[in-house]
C-alpha cells in the first residue's frame, strides 16, 4: 500500500515538473492554498494539568497546463504532541493525500464537460468545494464544521477511491449534472465497485447539490468457479441546500445516508445500522451581525474505527469527523453562533464571533428518545473567535471553553487555544 501511494506521488510530480518545463506549456497557471493551524490544550488522559500542541496543516493547488487541462492535488498532515517529544525532535504524524486528479475541460454545443480521472477523495458529497469549482460561489457550509485538514470540510459521504468522472455544465443555465464512476477497497474482503450520479444548480436564492449513488462489494475471493459475483448492494444519498444567499437570511440544510445495504434474502435493517447525517441551521442576518442557530446530528464512525483497527491493510477513508472539527466535538447537539464582520480597529477589518453549544458524545438523532439518560454525559462549550485578513491570508483565533469540565473540577481539560493562518497564492 504504501508503494503504491510512492508511485502515485512520483508519477503526479513527475508530470508537473515535464509540463513546467516543456516550451509547448509555457504558459502554465498555478494557484493554491495552504493552511496550518497550532492547537494548545491539556492531554485528557492525564489526571493532571499535561499540556500539549498539535498541528494540523494542508495544502491545496490547482495547475492550469492550458485553458482546457486542469491538475488538481490536496495533502494534509496531522502530528501528534510537539511539547511531549520537542518541536526540534521526531514527531509522529499522519500524513495524507486527500486527492490527485487531471480535468479536460472541453466546450461543446452550449455545455461545458469536465472529463476527469482521480484518486483520492474527490469533490465530497457535503463539502461545498464541487459548487465552488463549478460555480464560482463563495463558500456557503456550516462555519462549526470547519476543519484544518484540507479544503473539503464537513463530508456526509465521500467519493473515494480510484476512478473517472464527467461533470457537464450548462451555460443557458447555472445547472451541472455528472456521473462518477470508481473502485475502492472500502470493505476488507473485496474490492467495491461504485456509480454516483450528481446534480446541482446556484440561482440567486436556491443552492442545491445533490447526489445518489451505489456500491457494489466484488465478492470474487469467497467463490472459487466466479469470476465476479454482487450479492450486496451498498445505496447512499446526500446533500446540501441553502434557501437565500449568504447576503440574506437564510436556511441550510444538510442531509444523507450511507451504507444502508441492500440484499435479495431478507434482513432486519435497524435505523441504527445506517450512517445518518443532519444538520439543520437557520441564519438570521440582521443589520450588525449574523446568528446561525444549528441542530445536528453526525455518524459516530464507531464502524469505521473497528475497521481500520482490525486490518492494517485497510485503506484510510477521508470522512472527516467530529474529532476534526474546529467548533464541536460531540455527534449530536445545537449551537448558537453570534458573528459580525464590520469590526474595525484602526482601519484594520476584524471578524469577531461567539459560538456556544450543548452537544452529547457517541449520540446520533435516534437517542432522542432516551431523553431521560441523554443528560448522563453531555457538553456545553463557549468559543469566543476572531478572524482578519494578514498579507494574502487570514489569521485565525479561538479559545474553546468547555464549561462542563470547570462544573467538574477538571478545568485543566476545558481550555483548547487554537491559532491558525491560511494564505491564497
Amino acid at each position: 500500500m504504501k508503494n503504491n501511494r510512492k508511485l502515485i506521488l512520483r508519477a503526479f510530480f513527475s508530470i508537473i515538473t515535464f509540463f513546467s518545463f516543456n516550451p509547448v506549456f509555457a504558459e502554465l497557471c498555478f494557484n493554491g492554498l495552504a493552511g496550518a493551524k497550532a492547537g494548545f490544550d491539556s492531554d485528557k488522559t492525564s489526571e493532571d494539568f499535561d499540556p500539549q500542541m498539535k498541528i494540523q496543516s494542508f495544502f491545496a493547488g490547482q495547475f492550469n497546463i492550458s485553458d482546457n487541462f486542469i491538475l488538481h492535488g490536496e495533502f494534509s498532515i496531522k502530528t501528534n504532541d510537539l511539547i511531549d517529544n520537542s518541536i526540534f525532535k521526531e514527531t509522529p504524524a499522519a500524513f495524507q493525500v486527500d486527492e490527485l486528479s487531471a480535468v479536460i475541460r472541453k466546450p461543446f454545443a452550449g455545455t461545458t464537460n469536465y472529463l476527469s480521472a482521480f484518486v483520492g477523495t474527490y469533490e465530497p458529497i457535503g463539502s461545498d468545494i464541487f459548487l465552488r469549482r463549478h460555480f464560482g460561489i463563495q463558500p456557503i457550509s456550516s462555519i462549526i464544521t470547519e476543519s484544518w485538514l484540507g479544503i473539503a470540510g464537513s463530508v456526509i459521504y465521500p467519493l473515494f477511491g480510484a476512478g473517472i468522472s464527467d461533470v457537464i455544465h450548462f451555460e443557458s443555465q447555472p445547472v451541472a449534472t455528472g456521473l462518477y464512476a470508481y473502485v475502492n477497497h472500502e470493505k476488507d474482503d473485496s474490492f467495491v465497485l461504485n456509480l454516483d450520479g450528481r446534480f446541482a444548480c446556484v440561482y440567486r436564492y436556491f443552492t442545491l447539490d445533490f447526489a445518489t449513488g451505489l456500491g457494489s462489494p466484488l465478492n470474487t475471493k469467497e467463490y472459487d468457479d466466479a469470476f465476479l459475483v454482487i450479492d450486496t448492494l451498498y445505496w447512499r444519498a446526500g446533500m446540501n441546500l441553502l434557501i437565500g444567499n449568504m447576503y440574506t437570511s437564510s436556511l441550510f440544510l444538510q442531509a444523507g445516508v450511507s451504507e444502508v445495504p441492500f440484499k435479495k434474502s431478507e434482513q432486519n435493517l435497524s435505523i441504527r445500522d445506517i450512517k445518518t447525517y443532519l444538520l439543520i441551521e437557520p441564519r438570521l442576518n440582521l443589520s450588525k451581525c449574523r446568528i446561525d442557530l444549528t441542530a445536528f446530528s453526525l455518524p459516530t464512525d464507531k464502524k469505521d474505527d473497528e475497521e481500520v483497527s482490525a486490518s492494517d491493510d485497510t485503506e484510510p477513508v477521508k470522512q472527516t469527523s467530529v474529532e476534526e472539527f474546529i467548533f464541536i466535538e460531540d455527534t449530536l447537539g445545537v449551537s448558537i453562533n453570534v458573528h459580525s464582520d464590520d469590526l474595525y480597529i484602526k482601519n484594520q477589518n476584524f471578524m469577531f464571533g461567539i459560538q456556544t453549544s450543548l452537544s452529547f458524545p457517541d449520540k446520533e438523532f435516534y437517542d432522542l428518545k432516551d431523553f431521560d439518560t441523554l443528560f448522563d454525559d453531555y457538553t456545553i462549550c463557549l468559543t469566543p473567535y476572531l478572524q482578519t485578513k494578514i498579507f494574502n491570508g487570514e489569521l485565525h483565533t479561538l479559545l474553546k471553553c468547555r464549561i462542563t469540565d470547570f462544573m467538574n473540577d477538571k478545568w485543566y481539560n476545558g481550555l483548547n487555544f487554537s491559532i491558525g493562518y491560511k494564505a491564497q497564492f
